[in-house]
């Protein structure tokens, strides 16, 4: 009978999301996995086995064993990228492009990037972000490091660092967008911005990368973040290994696994504006459209001016009613609804706060220009034709998260009301 394969996971980070990249594999080609570190955090000295799957880390120990360990290892991390291991990492260029456009497309003109440790991964997420905002005409100010690390030692106090960064958070031009290096770091930019009294998003957007749901869930507000593949990342790093424990040759470079996409929370989904009534009104409105009951009084309520005000500036930024950008926003959830579900029409008109299922068929067809139900056909026959371009076995990658109304609607209201549709 074959031996199974003894891989050993030396992991420095305990994240779900690499551990079952890697059973997945080691599922699919039978191997016994050695998990002792993940619970330990001790390296096994004297341990063999047939080959390590490791995310390396800064443990001086830990480069010492691998190096001495006499076994095919593979890192899946650019972590001491110094260490000649054969690697899978993150496409971080691409990572930082995808934030960039995130933030463009919602009419942000303010960046900033918010900064980790000072290594290869974080360079290279702030230059595909940065470097794509200057394509566009934009700069990218860097605020204070989260952290520096010497070895495996976090130097800075806390309280220093947190009060230089709420100064250079309040000296940012508003509205500003921050990319952070990952949600651990955003979610920390959120609470000095908290602790500044500036609003999120309607002051400062934020962006994470990781999409981790214990973070940004919790977050002082929920964070929007970019899908960084790490479960992928552990598949093809379990993939290379059993490559090499067969006697392959190891890759010349580093095989980059990208993002997915973006989910997008409230901490991004809100368009750039000025005006911060104007921003707290867009906010109230995507957080509140699926209420029937919501009008235009309500959502100046939420502000500190007279509705009146707030309609004439809403107007003069957004260049439509505030009736208008409601109706807008419910049709956006609609049309995503319409292809994402199977769901009857009456039930979505009901769920994205339409008082009768004729009031969104009259804005449907007025706004898109033919029925929902046609709608929802056109877009089974646009995925029908997508997946049999890009073959079987292919997923859809996409962004996910509440659109945003952001041009002018291509309707208007016969009668200028604060009942809403």
């Amino acid at each position: 009978m074959k031996s199974k394969r003894k891989v050993l996971l030396a992991l420095t980070i305990n994240k779900q999301y690499f551990i079952r990249g890697v059973v997945r594999y080691a599922r699919e080609h039978d191997w016994y996995l050695v998990t002792d570190m993940m619970y330990t955090g001790r390296v096994p000295l004297g341990w063999r086995g047939d080959g390590i799957l490791t995310t390396l880390g800064y443990r001086k120990e830990l480069a010492d064993f691998i190096k001495s360990a006499g076994v095919p290892t593979v890192a899946i991390t650019l972590v001491n990228d110094k260490i000649p291991l054969p690697r899978v990492e993150g496409d971080n260029v691409k990572i930082g492009q995808l934030a960039a456009e995130h933030f463009l497309e919602r009419g942000y003109r303010h960046f900033a990037w918010a900064p980790f440790l000072n290594d290869v991964m974080d360079s290279e997420r702030h230059e595909g972000f940065a470097r794509r905002l200057e394509k566009r005409g934009f700069a990218c100010h860097i605020l204070p490091e989260a952290h520096s690390m010497t070895g495996s030692v976090w130097q800075e106090n806390w309280a220093e660092r947190r009060g230089r960064l709420i100064g250079e958070l309040k000296e940012l031009p508003r509205p500003a967008a921050i990319l952070a290096y990952n949600d651990c770091v955003a979610a920390d930019i959120m609470d000095a911005c908290r602790d500044a009294g500036l609003l999120v998003p309607e002051q400062i957007a934020v962006l994470g990368v990781d999409n981790d749901p214990d973070i940004c869930d919790c977050a002082p507000v929920p964070l929007s973040s970019v899908v960084h593949d790490l479960e992928g990342m552990a598949y093809q790093g379990a993939a290379m290994l059993d490559r090499l424990m067969k006697g392959g040759r190891a890759p010349k470079r580093v095989l980059r696994i990208p993002p997915k996409g973006v989910v997008t929370r409230v901490s991004t989904d809100i368009r750039a504006v000025d005006d911060v009534n104007v921003a707290i009104a867009l906010r109230h409105i995507a957080e509140h459209y699926q209420e029937k009951l919501m009008s235009v009084n309500e959502v100046a309520k939420a502000t500190s001016v007279s509705r009146r005000q707030l309609e004439r500036t809403f107007r003069r930024h957004m260049g439509c009613t505030i009736n208008q950008h409601i109706v807008c926003t419910r049709l956006a959830e609609v049309k995503k609804r319409l292809a994402e579900t199977d769901h009857k029409v009456v039930a979505i008109a009901h769920q994205t706060g339409f008082t009768r299922s004729s009031h969104l068929f009259r804005a449907f067809r007025k706004s898109i220009g033919f029925s929902p139900k046609t709608y929802r056909k056109k877009q089974a026959t646009k995925t029908r034709l997508t997946a049999s371009a890009h073959g079987a076995g292919r997923s859809r990658i996409a962004s996910v998260g509440t659109p945003l109304a952001l041009a002018k609607p291509s309707f208007s209201p016969k009668r200028k009301s604060s009942r809403q549709h």
